[in-house]
């Protein structure tokens, strides 16, 4: 008994379905090339840690004569998936048929687990017309060895509790603000009005520091008065402080133009997030939250103005 209801909560493990972020290529291979290394895949794990693949590059893939594609990761093949035990879906650039075997690669980054298997594609229709990839493939995992099939679900369950415990957090804040905005937002520049105080008083006790040791540091040397001791700290201090401004001239708008075009990187890849989190909910669950933003409105306006 105590067997059967663990094959229950394992089959029901496999179906949980995460949105995440990782590198992954594919290649389209042919039924027959599936079956005939159908054992090499057994035999090979390919979901293992990052800093052994280093030290042994062979363990990714097999060998050349095991006539088994190279799969290279780059830099942009990193997209937005949802993934899950069973399978995969994510944005491609190819238009795959419905029973397509691919050859698929996955490095899944926050864990920097490799997974190598198989998958057969179940759908493969048109992406939304503002994203980076033109078609949107669903593809279930064929073969996949029991050692990887363990470390994916591992890592989806892992993932699935830190996102839900993000979600709650970023669930409340938002709660938060709707139900009390003006204690939320008063406290906010309360905080910013105090950080504000405090790097003004820190920059003066550097100030003073500095120029404290400067008086006495003249004094020892040149046993100067007070008033020589003061001119000379100031032409001292003068050309140092302009020297900085100059240098913050320089460095500030190309750190500025470094941050903005972070927050347009990080806010297109929120924007691809979502496009992709609501192209892969079902008709039902797109109404469901529409109902639920509607709700929150209506009973915002009615009870919370």
């Amino acid at each position: 008994m105590d067997k059967v209801n663990m094959m229950k909560n394992k089959n029901r493990r496999s179906f949980f379905r995460i949105y995440d972020e990782v590198n992954l290529f594919y290649q389209k291979i042919d039924e027959k090339m599936m079956t005939e290394s159908h054992s090499i895949l057994d035999d090979r794990s390919f979901s293992t840690d990052i800093a052994r693949r280093a030290q042994d590059p062979a363990m990714l893939l097999p060998k050349p004569e095991e006539n088994l594609p190279d799969l290279q990761f780059t830099e942009n093949e990193t997209r937005n998936v949802n993934i899950s035990a069973s399978g995969i879906a994510f944005n491609c650039d190819d238009a795959l048929k419905e029973g397509d075997y691919l050859l698929i690669k996955i490095l899944l980054l926050s864990s920097m687990t490799v997974i190598l298997t198989y998958c057969q594609v179940v759908y493969c229709k048109n992406s939304q017309a503002n994203s980076q990839y033109p078609y949107f493939v669903g593809a279930h995992f064929v073969n996949m060895s029991d050692e990887s099939r363990a470390s994916l679900l591992q890592y989806v369950s892992k993932k699935q509790v830190q996102q839900s415990w993000v979600g709650g957090i970023i669930l409340a804040a938002v709660i938060t603000v709707i139900v009390a905005p003006a204690t939320v937002f008063g406290l906010l520049f309360e905080l910013l009005h105090f950080l504000l105080e405090l790097s003004l008083h820190l920059l003066h006790l550097a100030f003073e520091f500095i120029e404290s040791n400067l008086d006495h540091l003249i004094e020892h040397l040149f046993h100067t008065d007070l008033h020589k001791t003061q001119v000379i700290v100031f032409y001292i201090i003068a050309p140092v402080f302009v020297y900085g401004l100059y240098r913050l001239w320089r460095v500030l708008p190309s750190f500025c133009r470094r941050c903005k075009d972070k927050l347009f990187e990080a806010c297109a890849y929120k924007k691809a997030s979502l496009v992709f989190f609501w192209q892969e909910l079902t008709l039902f669950d797109k109404c469901k939250l529409v109902a639920i933003g509607i709700a929150v409105i209506v009973g915002y306006i009615f009870f919370g103005m």
